[in-house]
């Protein structure tokens, strides 16, 4: 039931979304790994002048394809090489997902549908602070998202007289796009909701082989444009190691990242407050609705099982790996809300009860936590075992008495609640919950997160920084980082340095043409080899090496460095 639209209300949401995601956005360093790694990729780009290839330190990065990281590079070429320009597209994509659901709600849906679900994506908190971020997923998910309304679309007007082929061809765009973003993980969602739709609605077949056949093709052709020329001028060997490693996150556990079944349902539980209890209320068909408009229900119900189910299986679990299931979980919070608003359903007193124990816990931590920093740190301390958090934790931070500004504006918009309880304002209730929200998560971002990223990272990144017009070596040890690549503005190592002829030795004596074609174990010899050369051979520059405080990987028996410093859970050695 497609409303009218009024021009002027996407011109209020991209007012919004400017004003939410654009200021502070590049006064936090970006943070190890993600974002600074794709970051780094964009910066390799223009320095080698190569737009083709992703690297990583110069070589060989086969996790990623470059959709992402181009964006990021006309960014750069914009705005220079910042945190600013890492996060640019994000805060676009962020403008541009709050009208894509707005416009997707007036189509579909009578009533406020609309309103409410760019309300709930912006006062949900992890939907809301990841466009402020340079990572790709809100990208990512944007364009599977277009490919899965496209699927929609053609089982909405499923019959015997429509041609969906321009469903599918659209829906094949989108999906290419995607996997140019981040990778094929983007078919099999769009693949696996295809097919719960069919399931969801009792074996109604609305495609056919031929609208298959048509989506794989123009996926297929979407990304061959790069997948393509890569191949012919590199070989396989990327294409390859991306499959291997696209399987490894789903297979193994990558880089410590593994957690329990549960992991994800909590994170969405907890990072999508309090939009999350709100979606739980009205879960069930509402008859209010047409069945078209149910018939989109379905849809993100299916979507957002999916993803949910699937990554819960997979081994490797990170915060956004859910981040797909934001859209359809914030549409159901609107559905929920406008179900109540028609009297259709009431909001009962178990999901209000829990909305307000989670936001009186929550803005509790948000105001005891800055006031224990700056009185009372050691209590904090005292809690810490693990040594390396306790040292950056005990980091000389300027917590201040007016960063509980966060955790009091969630306190009141709890307390206004509380008062709006049993009173019959829907309106008033849902929308003082969320816009307080929105409040905290900006006030938040540009309060706490710049100090928590001081405590985490900033004295190797402060260090790094410090080096960006020394020539030198730089090697971190005993944990992974691409912070020294970003922001130490590492060049390309030239033919005759001496870090170069010990690595093209190093390949050569493997019977391998580069970096990229060594095996995992022979990259980590291919480290070590690195490692060994420049503690003990004939070096040609200044040698820096980074470990953590507590666990140095030998550093502190060799004879041939000297410490310079210890801060913040991380040391650095000189070669002498």
């Amino acid at each position: 039931m497609k409303q009218f639209v009024n021009p002027f209300h996407y011109l209020i949401i991209v007012l919004l979304g400017g004003f939410l995601f654009f200021p502070f956005l590049g006064d936090v360093h970006l943070f190890d790994w993600d974002e600074i790694n794709f970051a780094e990729s964009a910066r390799e780009m223009m320095v080698s002048g190569n737009y083709s290839k992703v690297q990583i330190n110069f070589q060989g990065f086969w996790e990623k394809p470059p959709l992402f990281i181009w964006m990021q590079v006309l960014s750069m070429k914009i705005f220079g090489v910042n945190e600013f320009a890492a996060r640019f597209p994000n805060a676009i994509f962020g403008i541009l997902t709050l009208c894509l659901i707005y416009h997707t709600g007036k189509k579909n849906f009578k009533g406020h549908i609309a309103h409410w679900w760019v309300l709930c994506y912006l006062g949900a908190i992890t939907p809301h602070f990841y466009f402020k971020t340079g990572l790709i997923d809100p990208v990512f998910n944007f364009f599977i998202f277009l490919g899965i309304l496209q699927f929609f679309e053609a089982f909405k007007n499923h019959s015997p007289a429509y041609n969906s082929n321009r469903h599918f061809v659209l829906a094949g765009v989108y999906t290419g796009i995607a996997i140019l973003c981040k990778g094929p993980v983007a078919l099999l969602v769009s693949l696996l909701v295809l097919l719960s739709m069919v399931f969801a609605k009792r074996m109604v077949w609305f495609f056919s082989l031929a609208n298959i056949f048509l989506y794989l093709l123009i996926t297929g052709l979407v990304t061959s444009i790069w997948f393509a020329p890569e191949t012919i001028q590199n070989g396989p060997y990327f294409i390859v190691s991306f499959i291997q490693y696209q399987i490894e996150l789903f297979s193994q556990n990558v880089a410590g990242h593994q957690q329990p079944f549960y992991y994800h349902p909590l994170v969405l539980l907890i990072g999508c407050f309090p939009v999350s209890i709100i979606a739980l209320a009205v879960w069930k068909r509402n008859e209010y609705y047409t069945y078209h408009e149910n018939l989109f229900r379905t849809v993100m119900q299916c979507l957002f099982w999916v993803v949910l189910i699937l990554f819960s299986i997979v081994k490797t679990k990170i915060v956004h790996y859910s981040s797909l299931c934001w859209l359809p979980l914030t549409f159901l919070g609107a559905y929920s809300i406008e179900s109540v608003y028609q009297g259709v359903y009431r909001f009962k007193w178990q999901f209000k009860f829990f909305i307000v124990l989670m936001g009186l816990i929550l803005s509790s931590a948000l105001i005891a936590f800055p006031l224990i920093m700056k009185y009372n740190r050691s209590f904090i301390l005292d809690l810490i075992h693990d040594d390396f958090s306790k040292q950056n934790f005990a980091a000389n931070v300027n917590w201040q008495v007016y960063d509980i500004i966060p955790g009091v504006l969630l306190l009141l918009t709890v307390l206004t609640f509380i008062f709006l309880w049993n009173k019959d304002k829907v309106v008033l209730l849902f929308g003082s919950l969320l816009l307080g929200n929105v409040l905290v998560i900006f006030t938040a971002s540009f309060l706490i997160t710049p100090k928590i990223e001081q405590h985490t990272q900033a004295a190797a990144i402060n260090f790094f920084e410090s080096k960006e017009n020394e020539k030198c070596y730089i090697f971190v040890t005993g944990y992974k980082s691409y912070a020294s690549y970003f922001y130490a503005k590492i060049k390309p190592l030239r033919y005759t340095d001496g870090l170069n002829l010990l690595n093209e030795k190093f390949i050569r004596s493997k019977g391998k043409k580069s970096f990229l074609a060594l095996s995992e174990v022979e990259k980590q010899e291919y480290d070590d080899n690195q490692k060994y050369w420049l503690l003990h051979g004939r070096v040609d520059r200044p040698v820096y090496f980074i470990a953590k405080s507590d666990d140095r990987e030998g550093l502190e028996k060799e004879s041939t460095i000297v410490e310079l410093w210890n801060k913040n859970g991380f040391v650095v050695y000189q070669r002498k």
